[in-house]
This record gives C-alpha cells, sequence and structure tokens, in this order.
C-alpha cells in the first residue's frame, strides 16, 4: 500500500534533531513492497533515539502502510531500527498520518511502546477569542518531546467557551514539564 502524499521524516538524536526532511527522488517512491533508499545529511546527532515521519494527505492515492525504517550512520556504520507496521492514512485505523517510533537496536525487535497523551484545550469566554488558524503543540518530558503536533479532528474547533479534546500517540517522554 504506497503513497503518493510528501512523505518527511524528523530524526531525533541525543544532541539533537535533524529538522523536517522531505523524502523525495526519481521514480515512484513509497509503493508496495518495496524498499527506498533516501540520503540525509545533518549534523552529528549522536546515539538516535526516536523519527517522526509522516505525509501531507496530498495525491490522488494518500494512504500509506510502512513496515519500517532502517537508519544507518555512515560515519561509524551503526544501525537504528524503527519498526511500525501501521497505516499513515485519515480513513484507517487511528485517522494518524504521522508516528513517532522509538529507535531499537536490532531489526525484528518490538518497538518500545507507545504512549497515548490527551490534550484539552480550553478556549476562553471573551469576545473574538475563538479562531479559526491552524493550532499545534509540543508536549515537552523527561525523555524529551513529541516534535510539533497539529491540533485537527471533526467540528468546528476552537470556539468561544468550549473545551476540545485531541489524542495522539508518543514515544513516553516521561515526567510531563
Amino acid at each position: 500500500a504506497g503513497t503518493d502524499a510528501n512523505v518527511f521524516i524528523v530524526v531525533y538524536g541525543a544532541n539533537g534533531d535533524s529538522g523536517k526532511q522531505t523524502l523525495d527522488g526519481p521514480g515512484n517512491l513509497f509503493e508496495r513492497k518495496q524498499t527506498d533508499i533516501f540520503g540525509l545529511e545533518s549534523v552529528d546527532l549522536g546515539s538516535i533515539k526516536k523519527i517522526l515521519i509522516g505525509h501531507d494527505n496530498s495525491g490522488f492515492g494518500s494512504s500509506w502502510f510502512l513496515d519500517k525504517v532502517v537508519i544507518t550512520n555512515m560515519s561509524d556504520n551503526q544501525k537504528y531500527y524503527f519498526l511500525c507496521g501501521k497505516w499513515f492514512a485519515k480513513d484507517e485505523e487511528d485517522g494518524a498520518i504521522q508516528r513517532e517510533i522509538a529507535a531499537e537496536g536490532e531489526d525484528g525487535q518490538a518497538s518500545a511502546p507507545l504512549v497515548t497523551y490527551k490534550v484539552l484545550v480550553s478556549t476562553g469566554d471573551r469576545r473574538g477569542a475563538g479562531t479559526d488558524a491552524n493550532v499545534f503543540i509540543t508536549v515537552y518530558g523527561s525523555n524529551g518531546d513529541s516534535g510539533e503536533r497539529i491540533l485537527d479532528g471533526p467540528g468546528n474547533l476552537f470556539e468561544r467557551n468550549q473545551t476540545d479534546t485531541f489524542g495522539f500517540d508518543c514515544v513516553d517522554l516521561g515526567d510531563l514539564q
């Protein structure tokens, strides 16, 4: 199950992150039973901890089933495995089009458990308090951060005197800060 959407990745390491990188190249990428190889340049991230990978939901066939990602640090040949086995699709499973995946030291090992975080946003009861803008959140904890997440869902969100509830899966962030 491939995708025609624009796929991106953010690699997080002990020394920081790679920033959002678009995974593109020649040919028809991200197709069923296909392995695609990309080169990414970044400052030394140290030991890689996790990735955030997803797509922009564009194109005719944007749904995508990701089996796994393997990252090799070309300076020391260290391999990191990110086992997924999930859909990135608005109309499949949980509707997520981006996911955070913890690094594993060997292929085939189950990935670290994900924690579901629930976010409640209460808009004030003042004239003009609501917004139609895109709203994002980054959750910080003792084990790192969630990366920027859009707060999106059905219905009219962020209206005056309204509380909206959102959820997302993420590697355990530890004690929230």
